[in-house]
């Protein structure tokens, strides 16, 4: 029996639940890959689900359970029936979201259509940085925002995974940014392409900013409240459902200020993380890595992720 090494748990709780150890190498099925990750990117739902367990949407707990979705490395086999990719194709992605993926593992399976070419100039931890939160910020912005050229977009929490690719992706469409941080990220938000970097911890949000088309919130409760006062009538904020509190307060105040309120839950695509893919190689588009582990230290990187003031991404690599 071939075996790899991976990070799972047995029981849900803190960092010390995270077990290093070895397990059955799976083989691809029809329709599927087999890929030998070479980076699993870090989010934080990757921590949720560790403390809190993998709950299907049948309400089954997963046990034991493999931690992470986000990926990247090579293609090693090829299940019945793939034609898509060929062996030794360098792909990423997040490989079925929100079911178990494995990612903190030597190896994955994965559905073909949950994958795509990696972005050639990006290292393999940068491209595993991408796909949860980098998808989460495209469809935000143009699956359920619709943002357009010309436009104005608040994102909150800009140097965060999720809101430093959402600065890029809206400069690549042509809308003008405006974002939250703190003093240590403001000038990495405006290289980001911020045209506004406000420094919550000296600035007013509601005084500095008003009449924009789009909100992002990627921080939740409290600024949220905020960002319905900066939203013109007609708007549209967005928020991300990890967040405790925030469909209250949206259904709350939405009716107030006569906008449109929408949670945003991601869902994987291939054919995006090729169009992100594109952009990256062609200079649009980058991952900002805040700091990289090995598979067995996950646990260290969990602890940073938890603590909530990570620039960019976190990402394991997996040798």
């Amino acid at each position: 029996m071939a075996t790899m090494k991976t990070v799972q748990i047995y029981t849900p709780g803190d960092v010390n639940v995270l077990t290093y150890e070895d397990i059955e190498r799976p083989e691809s099925q029809k329709g599927e890959v087999l890929v030998r990750v070479r980076a699993a990117g870090i989010n934080p739902v990757d921590y949720v689900s560790r403390a809190h367990g993998l709950i299907l949407s049948t309400g089954t707990s997963v046990l034991p359970y493999v931690v992470g979705w986000d990926i990247s490395g090579e293609v090693v086999g090829l299940g019945e029936g793939v034609t898509q990719f060929a062996v030794g194709d360098k792909v990423y992605g997040m490989p079925r979201f929100p079911h178990e993926a494995k990612a903190y593992s030597e190896y994955i399976t994965s559905p073909v259509a949950d994958l795509a070419l990696k972005p050639r100039s990006l290292s393999h931890a940068e491209a595993a940085g991408i796909p949860l939160a980098a998808l989460t910020a495209w469809q935000s912005l143009f699956e359920v925002a619709h943002l357009q050229a010309g436009q104005t977009i608040l994102i909150t929490g800009g140097a965060g995974g999720v809101g430093h690719y959402a600065i890029q992706l809206a400069k690549w469409k042509g809308a003008r940014v405006i974002t939250t941080t703190s003093t240590r990220n403001v000038d990495f938000v405006r290289s980001l392409g911020a045209d506004v970097a406000i420094d919550y911890t000296r600035e007013s949000l509601t005084e500095t900013v008003k009449d924009v088309d789009v909100v992002l919130d990627t921080i939740g409760e409290d600024v949220l409240r905020g960002s319905f006062k900066v939203v013109k009538r007609g708007g549209i904020v967005v928020s991300l459902p990890g967040h405790k509190g925030v469909k209250a307060v949206g259904e709350e105040l939405a009716p107030q200020y006569g906008v449109t309120f929408v949670l945003a839950f991601v869902h994987t695509s291939g054919k995006q993380l090729t169009q992100m893919a594109e952009l990256a190689d062609a200079g649009q588009f980058r991952t900002h890595l805040d700091a990289t582990f090995l598979l067995k230290d996950a646990g260290q990187a969990h602890t940073l992720s938890e603590g909530g003031h990570v620039r960019g991404k976190l990402a394991l690599t997996v040798e």
